[in-house]
């Protein structure tokens, strides 16, 4: 048994070494519709190419025609001829494969985010936005760096900046209390969460919102929305961007431009529950909207958070990013 084992295992070893070394040549390939995704790279590429195939031919012809008819020039006319049949197929093979194929590795590499980069691609995302839509539980990281910077951008540019935001519902003390054992356990911050703290800061966003509307008038179009709906996902980004992000700041996020074919999926998903849930006018007097007013007024806990709630919204981002 010793012996036959002895016996396979140059036969094994050699079979790993081929597997690796094809792996290796495989992800060579393919990385070439990375390379070549470039304008320049591909002209450079395409030029130093044609230029060899040509003089592969010149070489061809001019050996056929000049070169005596003996085995050695035979030989030598020949290896020209497998070298150029073999750079024909390689182009033609390789540009089939950029055009026609899509590498599965560079798809998903443009639709990962690091954990470093979603904090810096959010404010991006906001500093051109033309519009912004976000379904979030509490909002804080939106009313503490995102709110403030579309505001800016609103006055700077003079340009109206239609605003969707879709919040935890925080009359339902169940789902606040839901949302609060969930971060709890898995959160960073697991030890501030329970459902009173929970109300408190969808309260915060909420009084955010209604004074940076109030004080952008005519520049930021706010529309409000409480959501029933929990999730452990978070969609925010513009009508050219969209970000799926998760509720811890070790966590990646996924990236979608416009352009890309899930994008149009993660747009009707946030229709969806804007179009479930229960919208808060902004209008109403100096103080809150009449209509939160009778919302607060029902429920006593939620009119005892205010004083924390204002205190709230001066408290920045809680996300280390």
């Amino acid at each position: 048994m010793i012996l036959a084992l002895h016996l396979q295992a140059p036969h094994h070893f050699a079979f790993v070494g081929r597997a690796e070394i094809t792996h290796t040549i495989f992800e060579k390939i393919m990385s070439l519709t990375g390379i070549l995704s470039s304008p320049s790279q591909r002209r450079s590429f395409l030029l130093l190419s044609a230029l060899l195939l040509v003089c592969g031919i010149a070489g061809i012809l001019s050996i056929a025609l000049y070169a005596p008819n003996t085995p050695v020039w035979n030989a030598v006319n020949s290896f020209f001829i497998s070298v150029v049949a073999g750079g024909v197929f390689a182009l033609a093979s390789g540009l089939y494969l950029l055009y026609f194929f899509d590498d599965p590795n560079d798809i998903a590499a443009s639709s990962i985010l690091l954990p470093q980069d979603i904090g810096q691609t959010l404010e991006d995302i906001a500093k051109n936005a033309p519009d912004y839509k976000i379904f979030v539980r509490t909002g804080r990281h939106f009313r503490a760096e995102i709110l403030p910077i579309l505001a800016k951008q609103a006055r700077q540019n003079r340009r109206r900046v239609r605003i969707e935001v879709v919040l935890l519902d925080l009359r339902d003390e169940a789902i606040c209390g839901k949302y609060a054992i969930y971060r709890k356990i898995s959160s960073f911050d697991g030890k501030s969460w329970s459902a009173r703290y929970v109300q408190k800061e969808v309260l915060a966003t909420i009084l955010t919102v209604i004074a940076a509307s109030r004080e952008n008038s005519g520049l930021l179009d706010i529309r409000l929305f409480l959501s029933r709906r929990l999730s452990t996902f978070r969609i925010e980004g513009s009508s050219d961007e969209i970000l799926v992000t998760r509720e811890d700041p070790k966590d990646t996020a996924s990236r979608y431009l416009r352009s890309h074919r899930d994008f149009p999926a993660f747009v009707n998903e946030f229709d969806w529950v804007r179009d479930e849930a229960h919208e808060v006018a902004l209008e109403g007097d100096d103080e809150l909207p009449a209509r939160l007013n009778v919302m607060l007024d029902e429920n006593v806990i939620i009119k005892s958070l205010m004083e924390e709630a204002v205190q709230a919204m001066k408290s920045e981002s809680p996300y280390a990013r």
